[in-house]
C-alpha cells in the first residue's frame, strides 16, 4: 500500500449485496435515509434503527476489537467501510471533528501523508493534502484538495463530509463520510466510509503495484477459511482499501484519546498512539518498525511547518 502513489487513496460496504442480508441492509438503510428526511420527528425511531444495525455489523466482526471492515469493488470506483464502538462520549465529538484542523492532524498520521495544511476561514474548510511515497521528498508530493462539509449535527446524530472532486493520477470524487451516534455508558458508535472513483492512468498504477510490491498484501474481509483453518483475507484493491480505511479510522481514535495531553507533548503521543494502534494488525498495517515510523513523522512535520505561512 504505501509504496505505492495512488494505492493510499482507496474504499465500502461489504461486497455480495444480492444477498438476503445484504438486501435487509440496503432496506434499514432506505429506512433511515427516508427517517432522516423527518428529523427531528423520527430522531428516536432512526437513531434506534441506526443502533441496531451497525451494533450487527460491529458483533460480526472477527477483530479482537469491536471494529468491522469492509469493502467493494465496482468497474471505476472503490470504497471502504468501518462499524465501531468506540470508548468515547457522543457528546463533545461534533465540536472537535467539525474543525479542519482536527482533521489534518488525523490523516497526518497516515505513513503516505507527508504534510496537511489547512483554512479554517472559507466556508466551507479546506485542506490541501500532501501525499507521497514512504521515501519521496515533499516536493515530490502530489496535492490533494479537500473540503470539510458538516452536514448534520445533534443530540443524537452527527454527520461529517470530507470531499474532493479531483486527485492525482486520474483519480476524482474523494469521499470520507463519518456519521456518529451515541451509544450505551459513555461510548459511541460510528461508520467512517472512504471513496473514490479512478480513470485510466489510476488503473495502470494499481495494475503494475499489484504485480509488483502490492502482491502479498491483504485487508481485513476474510474470503474463506482455508485447508489449515486459517483465514484468508481479502487482498488487491479491496484489501488496500480496507488497510486505508482502517487506518484513518484508528488516527480518529487516537486524536480524541489524546485531546488531554499537553499541547507540547501531544505530537509525540499521537504519533506512539497511532504506531501502538496499527501494530496490532501486523499483516495488514505494518509498513515500519516504530523507531523508523517515527523518524519519518518526525521529518515530515517540520516540512510541514516550513510550508505554513510566516
Amino acid at each position: 500500500m504505501s509504496r505505492c502513489p495512488v494505492a493510499w487513496m482507496i474504499w465500502s460496504p461489504s461486497q455480495g449485496g444480492r444477498s438476503r442480508r445484504h438486501r435487509r441492509s440496503a432496506l434499514r438503510r432506505l429506512l433511515f435515509v427516508l427517517l432522516l428526511a423527518c428529523w427531528p420527528l423520527s430522531s428516536v425511531l432512526a437513531q434506534e434503527t441506526l443502533r441496531e444495525e451497525w451494533g450487527a455489523e460491529v458483533a460480526r466482526s472477527p477483530l479482537a476489537e469491536p471494529i468491522h471492515v469492509a469493502s467493494e469493488e465496482r468497474r471505476y470506483s472503490i470504497s471502504g467501510s468501518v462499524h465501531a464502538r468506540i470508548n468515547e462520549p457522543f457528546d463533545g465529538l461534533a465540536t472537535v471533528l467539525g474543525s479542519v484542523a482536527a482533521w489534518c492532524d488525523i490523516l497526518f498520521l497516515h505513513p503516505n501523508v507527508q504534510a496537511c495544511l489547512h483554512d479554517d476561514g472559507e466556508a466551507p474548510a479546506a485542506m490541501q493534502l500532501y501525499v507521497g511515497r514512504l521515501e519521496s521528498p515533499l516536493a515530490a508530493a502530489e496535492r490533494l484538495e479537500l473540503r470539510l462539509r458538516v452536514t448534520a449535527v445533534g443530540e443524537n446524530y452527527l454527520a461529517i463530509r470530507l470531499e474532493g472532486s479531483r486527485g492525482p493520477y486520474g483519480t476524482r470524487e474523494f469521499l470520507l463520510h463519518l456519521q456518529a451516534i451515541p451509544d450505551e455508558a459513555g461510548h459511541s458508535l460510528m461508520y467512517l466510509r472512504y471513496s473514490l472513483a479512478f480513470g485510466a492512468p489510476a488503473r495502470l498504477a494499481l495494475r503494475a503495484y499489484f504485480a509488483l510490491g502490492g502482491r502479498q498484501r491483504v485487508g481485513f474481509s476474510v474470503e474463506a477459511i482455508g485447508a489449515d483453518g486459517e483465514p484468508r483475507f481479502v487482498g488487491g484493491v479491496r484489501g488496500m482499501i480496507e488497510r486505508n480505511v482502517m487506518r484513518f479510522y484508528l488516527g480518529l481514535v487516537v486524536h480524541l484519546e489524546t485531546l488531554a495531553v499537553p499541547e507540547p507533548e501531544r505530537l509525540d503521543a499521537r504519533l506512539a498512539g497511532y504506531f501502538a494502534a496499527t501494530d496490532r494488525y501486523p499483516r495488514q498495517l505494518r509498513e515500519l518498525d516504530e523507531a523508523s515510523y517515527l523518524a519519518l513523522k518526525h521529518r515530515q512535520h517540520a516540512a510541514q511547518q516550513a510550508l505554513r505561512p510566516r
